[in-house]
C-alpha cells in the first residue's frame, strides 16, 4: 500500500514538473504586451538616450508635452522603463537623470498606461475627427508618447486633447490620453 502511494506521489510530482516546463512560458508570455499599430524598432530613428534605455530594458515609455514654441528649446521628457518586474523613472532635459520615485508610483503609472490601452491605441492622425471648424484651435500643445518594446516602436500624439474632448464629439482615445497624463502628473511630475 505504501509503495502504491509513493508511486502515485512520484507520478503526480513528475506530471507537475513537466506541466510547469511546458506551460510556464505561456504564463510568462502573457506578461508581454505587444505594441500594435507601430513599426519595427530602428535605432537610427530614435534619440540616442532612448536607444540607450531600449538596450537595457524590456519597455521604454517616453512622455512629453510638445509646445508650438518648443522648437530649438531643451527637450523635457518623463521616461518610464520596465524590465522584468522592476520599474525606473527618468527625466531628460538634455541629460538623463534618474528620478527617486516610490516603486508603487512607477508600477501604478505602468498599470494605468496598460489599462488605458496605449499599447494598442492608434495615433490621433489615424482616427476620424468630426469636429466643426468653429472649434478648431491653432498653436496649442500636444501630448506625445513614444512606446518602445524590444522589437517595436510607436508614437502617439494628441493635439490639445482636453479642449477637443470637451468641444467635439467624445473620442475614447482622447480620454485615455488625458487620464494617462493626469496619472503621470500626479505620481511623477508633481512638485
Amino acid at each position: 500500500m505504501k509503495q502504491q502511494h509513493k508511486a502515485k506521489t512520484y507520478t503526480l510530482r513528475t506530471v507537475f514538473i513537466i506541466a510547469f516546463f511546458f506551460f510556464s512560458p505561456a504564463l510568462f508570455a502573457q506578461n508581454e504586451i505587444p505594441i500594435e499599430n507601430g513599426e519595427e524598432y530602428n535605432a537610427i530613428k530614435v534619440k540616442p538616450f532612448l536607444d540607450t534605455l531600449h538596450k537595457q530594458n524590456d519597455y521604454v515609455i517616453a512622455f512629453r508635452v510638445v509646445l508650438p514654441s518648443s522648437r530649438g528649446s531643451k527637450p523635457n521628457y518623463f521616461i518610464l522603463t520596465h524590465r522584468g518586474q522592476s520599474f525606473q523613472g527618468f527625466k531628460y532635459t538634455g541629460e538623463l537623470e534618474k528620478l527617486i520615485l516610490p516603486d508603487q508610483s512607477l508600477e501604478l503609472i505602468w498599470k494605468n498606461l496598460v489599462q488605458n490601452e496605449l499599447f494598442s491605441m492608434k495615433d490621433e492622425k489615424e482616427l476620424s475627427n468630426f469636429c466643426p471648424k468653429k472649434y478648431h484651435v491653432y498653436n496649442s500643445y500636444s501630448y506625445e508618447f513614444t512606446l518602445i518594446s524590444k522589437s517595436r516602436i510607436k508614437t502617439l500624439s494628441y493635439y490639445y486633447p482636453e479642449h477637443y474632448d470637451e468641444a467635439c464629439f467624445g473620442m475614447p482615445e482622447r480620454k485615455k490620453i488625458i487620464n494617462s497624463v493626469s496619472v503621470i502628473d500626479l505620481l511623477a511630475l508633481k512638485d
